[in-house]
């Protein structure tokens, strides 16, 4: 018996024509390039208790079965120019996380743009290709982290949940994988309204919150899973300055809307993003060390301004 690699898998996913039914999975539904892809499965143990002269167990039975899909992933351009057919490898991945899509088409100035949505979020089929082993899910939406350190690939920590679809033996998926080589966080803009601060790091958490809506005509005992609400945050580590170059005490005891931008990350036209909040509020702030410097280690929230844009992650 070959022992299985946890190195040999691969992640596919689809949108479905109608939320909760599985779509059939390709070879042309995979390719995007996953960082420790890995299944959770969560399958109700129903204990029984029912009294007797013996206190033996009878015996569980199993109910409800649902199961995530987390994974990892490098944030990069499409290297080409954006259009119906052209968008960026996280495209269908982030809009399941909530994310509406545009996509501007004008001749040398081609962008897709990703925001907070409230309605219209499709959901995924999706599986696990596990050297030998299919774990398959459907109905699934999800949430999504966005990390940036200096110097490295920004990358998104997605989680989706959906409905169990079933474990079965089966080949891997041989996909053609995404051949764009992703930017690196230098030479790239952090600004606080009209401030450019020096920071090492950032993390943006979109938090939506995902609930899997229960249905007794199903045999899951599911049917799909559903973006029930959201609450961004995040944290920013910029290095501490005087109170007159810019006061982050003053702005997280007003509560004080801020404009963030970070970005563009990335100089190449097609493979180039950036992060913009018209609403960030501090609401921590932490006396950090960086090397011996002191930093302003901020923990904030991306309220919105007039709704559904409280993040925006826009490629050019």
């Amino acid at each position: 018996m070959a022992s299985q690699l946890k190195s040999r898998r691969v992640a596919a996913a689809k949108i479905e024509a109608v939320e909760g039914i599985a779509e059939t999975l390709s070879a042309a539904d995979g390719g995007i390039l996953v960082i420790d892809p890995t299944v959770s499965v969560d399958i109700e143990s129903l204990e029984r208790k029912p009294a007797s002269a013996s206190l033996s167990s009878f015996g569980n039975v199993s109910g409800k079965q649902s199961a995530k899909l987390s994974f990892t992933a490098e944030i990069k351009g499409a290297g080409a120019a954006y259009s119906s057919s052209v968008k960026p490898a996280l495209s269908q991945y982030l809009r399941a996380c909530g994310f509406a899509e545009t996509i501007v088409t004008t001749v040398g100035v081609e962008k897709a743009t990703y925001q907070p949505a409230s309605t219209g979020i499709p959901s995924l089929t999706m599986a696990c290709y596990e050297d030998g082993v299919i774990k398959k899910l459907k109905g699934c939406r999800g949430t999504v982290k966005f990390n940036g350190e200096s110097g490295g690939v920004i990358k998104a920590a997605f989680e989706f949940s959906g409905v169990l679809d079933g474990t079965i033996d089966g080949a891997m998926l041989t996909p053609t994988y995404e051949s764009t080589i992703p930017p690196t966080l230098l030479n790239t803009p952090l600004t606080f309204d009209a401030y450019t601060a020096r920071a090492q790091s950032f993390e943006i958490n979109l938090a939506a919150a995902v609930s899997i809506m229960e249905d007794i005509t199903k045999a899951e005992g599911y049917a799909v899973g559903v973006i029930i609400g959201r609450n961004p945050t995040g944290s920013i580590n910029p290095e501490m300055v005087t109170i007159a170059t810019y006061d982050y005490f003053g702005k997280y005891k007003s509560a004080a809307f801020i404009s963030l931008v970070i970005g563009k990350i990335g100089s190449v036209q097609y493979n180039r993003f950036k992060f913009t909040a018209p609403k960030m509020q501090i609401t921590a702030v932490s006396d950090g060390d960086r090397n011996g410097v002191a930093v302003a280690d901020l923990s904030v929230l991306f309220a919105r301004n007039a709704g559904d844009d409280e993040i925006v992650l826009e490629f050019d």
